[in-house]
């Protein structure tokens, strides 16, 4: 009699704990039911496919494999997929699901494999395949505007032949597009390179081209100004180093004629005496010529300049002064007549 109340309290308690069990062992067998449904619902359009595509029913067919690659994309339905487009003149389509078979389906699969390539081949007769490598990896690829894929990219972009227009993009970096002209059986290849977008995220463009200022006429005033003194103060200094050196030929002259004279008792008979002091004495007094010439030239330059330099001061400082201006204004009254005189005289 002890017992029995024990006994019900463990028949309760595993009475209560057998539903949670029941419940989680179910779960495991409804997601596999599900998936099993899924599977077999693709089936069931695969086969519908073949059927379609055995009695010659390619648009049908094309849309029973077409729901079933949407459901499971597997490489059996890619093949038959792409068989369908190639039927129905879906070239590009054909080309993109036929490459993809031949990528994933297992060598073993020989007689099925030339199948495929040799339909493949006929597809790609009728298109353009465009290799596109694009860094850095992850960009997304683009063809006239629709994404295609994400870098690298498995298999080349097939291109109806036409234009068309290639891109890639990817967040912080500028997006790229090129033109490509596609060519029914022509193999092209693209390469980008993106380019890290600038910190600010602005671009600016070169703004509209317009006259150039003129510089602030107190600078150019000023230029003048400094540049006439500069060259005056150099025909200054050539006019005195001229000076200096026709004062030491004529120096160099006198004293090569006093000893001519000595040599030649007091008669001095060029060239009789002595040729070589004679032509050193000519050419000594040659050059106290020419560097006087220097000399007198150099003084008259600089004085030019600086005169004229002077004249542009003082006319500049005259028109930069402020203008004068008189303003007239009549007065008139009971016991006032006449004008008031104002403004700058």
């Amino acid at each position: 009699m002890k017992k029995r109340p024990l006994l019900w309290c463990w028949s309760v308690a595993v009475a209560l704990i057998s539903p949670a069990a029941g419940a989680q062992q179910a779960a495991a067998p409804a997601v596999a039911e599900e998936t099993d449904a899924l599977t077999d619902k693709a089936r069931q359009l695969y086969e519908e496919g073949r059927q379609a595509a055995g009695a010659g029913k390619w648009a049908d067919a094309h849309a029973s494999f077409l729901a079933a690659w949407a459901i499971k994309p597997h490489y059996q339905i890619a093949s038959n997929l792409g068989v369908a487009c190639l039927k129905l003149g879906r070239n590009r389509e054909a080309a993109e699901y036929l490459t993809r078979y031949l990528r994933e389906a297992p060598a073993t699969k020989v007689k099925e494999r030339q199948s495929a390539e040799a339909s493949l081949r006929e597809a790609l007769a009728k298109v353009a395949s465009v290799k596109v490598q694009v860094a850095p990896q992850g960009a997304v690829v683009t063809v006239d505007g629709t994404a295609v894929g994400k870098a690298p990219l498995a298999d080349p972009v097939f291109l109806d032949p036409g234009k068309h227009e290639i891109g890639a993009r990817l967040d912080g970096y500028v997006s790229v597009k090129r033109p490509v002209v596609a060519a029914a059986g022509g193999i092209d290849k693209v390469v980008f390179q993106l380019e890290r977008t600038p910190a600010s995220g602005v671009v600016v463009g070169p703004g509209p081209v317009g006259p150039m200022a003129p510089p602030p006429r107190d600078n150019v005033r000023t230029a003048v100004l400094v540049g006439g003194g500069v060259v005056a103060g150099v025909g200054v200094g050539a006019g005195v180093l001229f000076t200096v050196l026709a004062n030491g030929r004529a120096s160099d002259a006198r004293k090569l004629r006093a000893e001519l004279v000595v040599e030649d008792s007091g008669m001095r008979l060029c060239p009789t005496i002595n040729p070589q002091k004679c032509t050193d004495l000519s050419d000594a007094v040659d050059a106290r010529v020419d560097f006087s010439n220097s000399a007198f030239w150099s003084f008259v330059g600089a004085g030019a300049v600086g005169a004229g330099t002077v004249i542009y001061g003082l006319v500049t400082m005259e028109s930069a002064a402020p203008s004068r201006s008189v303003q007239v204004t009549p007065l008139w009254g009971p016991d006032t007549a006449g004008f008031s005189v104002s403004g700058m005289f």
